[in-house]
């Protein structure tokens, strides 16, 4: 689905009339934690999730921390749970399964680390251990209960906040902000802070981790593109839609799709008309048919630590 308009606009009527939904979703998180039983690993587990639906920059994060522990000399292996895959319990293998049996983000994942789907956690995690992994990162996962975290990573993007606070389907949250802070080791803010987050998130839990980082798109630094069209399906097509505009590119045309939206010839049937440059996302590129992956031009826009020493210092605190 796309992001509703009102989930960014406070005291809105169709808010107002769904939140006693939210009310009752945030709580069935809860006791979601309450009855659980978790599984205790062997290894480390850092998890990168949210509470606020799609589009917040979890897996360039996820890859971003991993190259980091590589770089440190450990045997990651990812663990995912596979939005829309028909596999499940699987490791990845990139020449045998596609977009179509896998999840996009799976995929992506599997470009960088060892990468597990498997919708019941504990079981995943087991699975690393038996690999010989030395600690598994999981994409998404914040409000699952079944595994215990080493470190919790809630991810945000600047852009959007908590849009406006309210939880699904009255708002975009999962569950409140105080409820997913008091779980949470540290705050992940992707992007300019526009919303005022970090201000609130210190008010309510001052001595909450605030880690930033920016989605860096090098190949855009000395490019030659001056005009192009550009189609997205992600949680939030118009961010990558403005990065582009950033970096002086004059798109004639752009295409939003669903998140996690799997492409047909059909559906680019308009967009492969276009005469010029195209441009797309990685998870795009790795939903798209192979016969028309010449025509496309991905935008790698990795994620960027700010302030790296702070970032060391608290993945440091996953390994000790």
């Amino acid at each position: 689905m796309k992001r509703p308009l009102f989930w960014d606009k406070s005291g809105t009527i169709y808010a107002l009339f769904l939140k006693p939904l939210g009310f009752l979703y945030a709580y069935t998180i809860r006791r979601r934690f309450e009855k659980s039983v978790p599984y205790q690993p062997k290894i480390p587990v850092i998890c990168v999730g949210n509470i606020s639906v799609g589009g917040t920059g979890k897996t360039p994060v996820c890859l971003a921390i991993a190259e980091w522990y590589q770089r440190h000399g450990y045997r990651v292996v990812f663990l995912n749970h596979g939005y829309k895959s028909k596999l499940q319990n699987v490791v990845v293998d990139t020449s045998r399964y596609d977009s179509q049996m896998l999840s996009d983000e799976a995929l992506l994942l599997a470009q960088k680390a060892p990468t597990i789907i498997d919708r019941n956690r504990g079981r995943g995690v087991a699975t690393a251990e038996k690999m010989g992994a030395d600690l598994v990162i999981m994409d998404d996962g914040f409000q699952n209960p079944t595994v215990i975290k080493t470190l919790s990573l809630l991810v945000f993007d600047g852009r959007k906040g908590i849009g406006n606070g309210c939880c699904l389907p009255a708002g975009p949250l999962r569950e409140t902000l105080e409820q997913g802070l008091k779980r949470a080791d540290a705050v992940v803010i992707v992007g300019q802070d526009e919303t005022g987050l970090e201000k609130k998130i210190q008010e309510q839990f001052s001595d909450t981790v605030i880690l930033k980082g920016q989605l860096v798109p090098f190949c855009l630094k000395n490019h030659s593109i001056k005009r192009a069209i550009a189609f997205a399906g992600i949680g939030c097509p118009d961010k990558f839609f403005d990065m582009l505009r950033h970096y002086n590119i004059e798109l004639e045309k752009t295409y939003s799709f669903s998140d996690h939206h799997h492409y047909s010839l059909s559906d680019l049937q308009e967009i492969l008309l276009y005469k010029g440059t195209i441009l797309t996302t990685p998870k795009d590129a790795i939903k798209l048919p192979k016969e028309v992956l010449d025509r496309v031009t991905v935008i790698e826009a990795p994620f960027i630590f700010e302030k790296e020493e702070e970032w060391d210092i608290f993945l440091k605190k996953g390994i000790q």
